[in-house]
């Protein structure tokens, strides 16, 4: 088939019921009637009796989820663990939840917020984000998470992307902290959409409430997930009510879930797996969770480790860098101390899946409770609202060992020489949704051919906010083309990487990610902090290949050491000679909001020579302040002069 031809043969799945009330009148009084969740609380589809190309979702949209939540009775909540680890944790149950959705939901209504209109959320990990988040929904306004500078010296950094969001959503409101509104008058200068940041204290504050009539349907826009890719120039994915709830419902069948699980999260609630992976699918299966921030993982990862162990968690979520993470700083009596059974499925998803960080995970932590086959390799994207792929529950953790001049070539043949390369399974379509492999023109290719992988199905993003065109390039009559690569075998897919990290050497294909795992390999370079990409070598008339590479070694004889290690590995394994090994300070490589290596703009600040870390000094901090003061001046006036309009 070529890419104008239409769906591949066998066309796209359709649920097979007629939707669901697409409109409820004031949905925080519960109004509606209850979903019939009768399979759900008996089980009798988690034995797999269900139909893996049907999804029902039980609730038109989140908002009826989340007020279905907090019925009569149910105790059922989110609990808090706060940053420093010898203060209480806190719970409140989803009752309290929207309760106080309501009434910051009026409290915004009496700000001027109204249906439609795009909110940005700058708030870290707390109960105000899951209040606030869907109080701007219950106004019938569209939230727009984003995530809140939390390190200085990178502070120009953080704005300068809230504001390109800002600006490119045209946001009318922000709310953030007031200890952060203190910092964000800046993207008020940029976006001359906003007229006011909102402070979270200040909406906690008793003053005047408006009457909210909220309503919700299918195919409103649920939010804006911002994801910055591989460049630094974020893009809008529009999800709707509906892309969200055949998701959810679609990732409840295929984890099989059950009354029993408790979820626990330390993942940013403004990215997608943390947001709809996590809260969302939390609230709309009305699982207890156990909520922790980033920040309180990273400083200690033990702490994720032991909250599972606290809280019977069964459900937990992470990228692959997390759990190498706690192989690395989790210390043998902090291991003693755990007890990991209760831990159904760890869902390994956003970033690659590397075989070794598998293995010595699972090493470490069996004696405690850990099982091999607890570990839940997964594939998503924000642009299919989050999940596309499932290891099936009862299917064993899989690796593939190809070839690795074949599988460059685009044939993943089995092979177990120094020339092999192990890539996980990561299972199969959820309910509901397709998933093939097809080559450039679209013809879809048979098991164990290397092509894209090109999705369909109701979660499927209605499109990038504001850019036609570069929605046009990835959706085509309603198939999704993820930019990535991959291959099936026996109705099973395998990532082989991202399309455009492609980089050929005189006509031969090489991944970067499989150049990036090899040099990670050296001692010295750090796990994850390391990008491999292709620049065009004028003089030599072809693509030389750069390796940046993260490390904390600091004699230069050492270095120099490093990189003749990385040379040769990068040799020996893949076949490709490095031309330029550039060996940089911890922080120096940029990611995006969820941790993703951003190749393209690491290439890109390579090429201008300015790659390296983005220090904002004190001066340059002073004038950040400066350049606050003045957009929050200017919110201000633009609100006082709204008010003065003659209707």
């Amino acid at each position: 088939m070529s890419r104008d031809d239409g769906p591949p043969a066998g066309g796209a799945a359709r649920p097979g019921r007629p939707a669901p009330p697409d409109t409820v009148s004031r949905v925080f009084r519960s109004s509606f009637p209850a979903a019939d969740n009768t399979a759900f609380r008996t089980g009798s589809w988690f034995r797999g009796g269900f139909d893996e190309h049907q999804v029902e979702p039980h609730y038109p949209t989140v908002l009826h989820a989340f007020v279905q939540a907090a019925q009569p009775g149910s105790h059922r909540g989110i609990t808090l663990l706060p940053d420093d680890p010898n203060s209480p944790e806190e719970t409140r149950t989803y009752r309290d939840l929207v309760a106080a959705s309501q009434h910051f939901a009026g409290r915004l209504a009496a700000k001027g917020v109204r249906a439609g209109d795009r909110v940005l959320i700058v708030l870290p990990t707390s109960f105000e984000y899951v209040i606030v988040f869907f109080a701007v929904q219950l106004v019938g306004a569209i939230p727009v998470p984003s995530y809140p500078p939390a390190v200085l010296e990178k502070a120009e950094v953080a704005i300068g992307r809230l504001s390109h969001i800002a600006s490119h959503c045209t946001a009318r409101f922000c709310v953030t902290t007031r200890k952060l509104r203190a910092l964000l008058g800046e993207v008020a200068l940029a976006a001359p959409s906003i007229t006011e940041l909102i402070s979270i204290e200040r909406l906690e504050q008793e003053g005047p409430a408006a009457d909210v009539a909220a309503r919700a349907r299918l195919e409103d826009t649920a939010f804006l997930q911002y994801t910055s890719g591989s460049t630094g120039h974020p893009k809008g994915v529009e999800l709707t009510h509906k892309n969200l709830v055949y998701n959810i419902h679609a990732i409840g069948q295929a984890v099989r879930i059950t009354r029993r699980d408790v979820a626990v999260s330390w993942l940013p609630l403004y990215h997608d797996m943390g947001l709809i992976g996590v809260l969302l699918f939390s609230v709309y299966w009305r699982l207890p969770l156990v909520l922790m921030s980033p920040m309180a993982f990273l400083m200690r990862p033990v702490r994720w480790l032991q909250a599972i162990s606290d809280h019977g968690g069964s459900l937990s979520p992470a990228p692959n860098f997390a759990f190498a993470r706690c192989v690395q700083r989790v210390t043998d009596a902090e291991r003693a101390g755990l007890d990991l059974s209760s831990w159904r499925l760890a869902l390994n998803g956003a970033e690659p899946v590397n075989r070794a960080t598998v293995d010595r995970f699972v090493d470490r932590f069996r004696d405690v409770g850990f099982e091999r086959r607890t570990m839940m390799p997964v594939y998503g994207l924000a642009e299919a609202s989050l999940a596309v792929t499932f290891t099936p529950p009862d299917v064993d953790l899989h690796f593939d060992t190809v070839d690795r001049a074949a599988l460059a070539g685009g044939a993943a043949l089995p092979g177990d020489g120094p020339g092999a390369v192990s890539i996980a399974s990561v299972g199969k379509p959820i309910p509901g949704n397709e998933v093939v492999i097809v080559d450039e023109e679209g013809a879809v290719l048979s098991d164990r051919q290397v092509g894209h992988i090109v999705a369909h199905g109701p979660s499927v993003m209605k499109g990038y906010f504001g850019d036609p065109e570069a929605s046009a390039k990835i959706l085509e009559a309603g198939w999704l083309w993820t930019g990535d690569l991959g291959y099936f075998v026996d109705g099973f897919l395998y990532v082989a990487g991202r399309a455009k990290d492609l980089i050929i050497i005189r006509g031969r294909n090489y991944y970067a990610e499989d150049i990036e795992v090899q040099a990670e390999r050296v001692e010295g370079i750090r796990t994850g902090c390391v990008v491999a990409f292709g620049v065009y070598d004028e003089q030599r008339a072809h693509d030389k290949v750069v390796l940046v590479a993260e490390t904390r070694e600091a004699d230069q004889a050492a270095r120099a050491t490093l990189v003749e290690q990385v040379l040769a590995q990068v040799r020996d394994a893949c076949g490709v000679s490095i031309d330029e090994v550039v060996l940089a300070e911890p922080g120096t490589l940029p990611k995006t909001s969820s941790g993703k290596r951003q190749r393209g703009l690491t290439r890109e600040q390579y090429l201008a020579g300015e790659l390296g870390v983005q220090k904002t000094s004190t001066l340059g901090l002073a004038g950040v302040f400066a350049r606050s003061g003045l957009g929050l001046m200017a919110s201000t006036l633009r609100r006082w002069v709204g008010r003065r309009e003659p209707d």
